[in-house]
């Protein structure tokens, strides 16, 4: 055989095997789903938190109140949700307080409290102002605890779920929410 064919037939054949691997690759993408497979593990919630996920594991809450503070050390979460304006209800932010207390103590092993605060923010000072704080501790409240805060349609809320998620409501709080259902 002479060089120049060889040269050319190996081209050819490495160009063969290149466009069959390919089309193997787009047959088997076609055939598991294709950009719709996702890893196992990346809809998995991780078991523990640290200073490097903390970002990531409270973006998937998709809190409808935006986060304003957070603080992760020694097992102990501090966090302040703030709202702005008179646009947001009562219900919504105890379902945001049911998200965060189900995610850290269903989701996450290392998380033994929450020190969590509703701060209101004045738009034309810019002052922040507390409405309600908890400190929610593993192991001290029943597991329907979660689910009764979520779906509380209440502003006041019973004196279980203060007592379980030791809540304490500002002056301001009962002002904001409590007197306008009464009226």
């Amino acid at each position: 055989m002479k060089p120049g064919m060889i040269l050319t037939t190996s081209v050819l054949a490495t160009v063969a095997v290149v466009f069959l691997l390919v089309a193997i690759q787009n047959l088997h993408t076609r055939t598991w789903g294709g950009d719709h497979v996702l890893p196992v593990t990346a809809t998995k919630a991780p078991d523990e938190l640290s200073d490097k996920n903390l970002v990531d594991v409270l973006h998937s809450m998709h809190l409808t109140t935006p986060i304003a503070r957070v603080e992760w050390k020694q097992s102990i979460l501090k966090l302040d949700l703030k709202v702005i304006g008179t646009g947001t209800s009562h219900s919504e932010i105890y379902a945001n307080m049911a998200a965060v207390a189900e995610l850290s103590f269903r989701s996450l092993d290392n998380v033994e409290q929450v020190l969590l605060r509703v701060m209101a923010e004045d738009e034309w000072l810019h002052k922040q102002h507390l409405l309600l704080a908890a400190d929610i501790r593993r192991n001290e409240w029943p597991l329907e605890a979660i689910d009764a805060l979520r779906n509380w349609n209440s502003p006041a809320l019973s004196g279980e779920l203060k007592a379980w998620f030791h809540i304490m409501e500002t002056e301001l709080w009962r002002k904001q929410f409590e007197m306008l259902n009464q009226g």
